[in-house]
């Protein structure tokens, strides 16, 4: 399955981002044990399990375990255009949260394509709302004439 989220942050030094960027450091480990699902953190090895990186100065790193692992998703500056295969494994729903969550926090800094519509991020809407009641989930995404999911970069365009 090939089934893959795409991102890069826009403005990696702007005063928006750097404090998105530190919010989301905070996030993540509560995004992580909301998401229940065990995981690990870089690894050559599938039979090793290693810490989840989530820290200011080294970025986010993280994977599914063994069978449930597929890329390494990584987050770290200065941000490029980068990808991760998960291919719809259990590890994909705090792959797509913390996507979500970016977008929560600064949506005009991240650059975001994925195979997934808006069917396929419900589980990450679903686990975001909970984290934080009342903040939009849904704004990720408009639709076109025709009724097919379009990912929005930016809800102010």
């Amino acid at each position: 399955m090939g089934y893959t989220h795409y991102y890069a942050i826009i403005g990696w030094d702007t005063p928006e981002w750097q404090k998105a960027w530190a919010q989301l450091i905070k996030d993540v480990p509560n995004i992580i044990k909301e998401a229940r699902v065990p995981l690990s953190g870089p690894t050559e090895d599938d039979d090793k399990i290693t810490p989840v990186v989530t820290d200011l100065e080294d970025g986010i790193y993280l994977n599914g375990i063994r069978g449930n692992a597929h890329e390494l998703f990584r987050l770290c500056q200065p941000g490029t255009w980068t990808f991760c295969k998960t291919a719809q494994k259990p590890y994909d729903v705090v792959v797509s949260s913390i996507l979500l969550r970016i977008w929560m926090l600064a949506p005009k800094n991240l650059d975001l394509g994925s195979d997934g519509g808006y069917e396929d991020w419900a589980d990450a809407r679903d686990l975001c709302a909970t984290l934080w009641p009342g903040e939009p989930t849904d704004g990720l995404w408009v639709k076109n004439d025709e009724g097919d999911d379009i990912e929005a970069k930016d809800e102010s365009d």
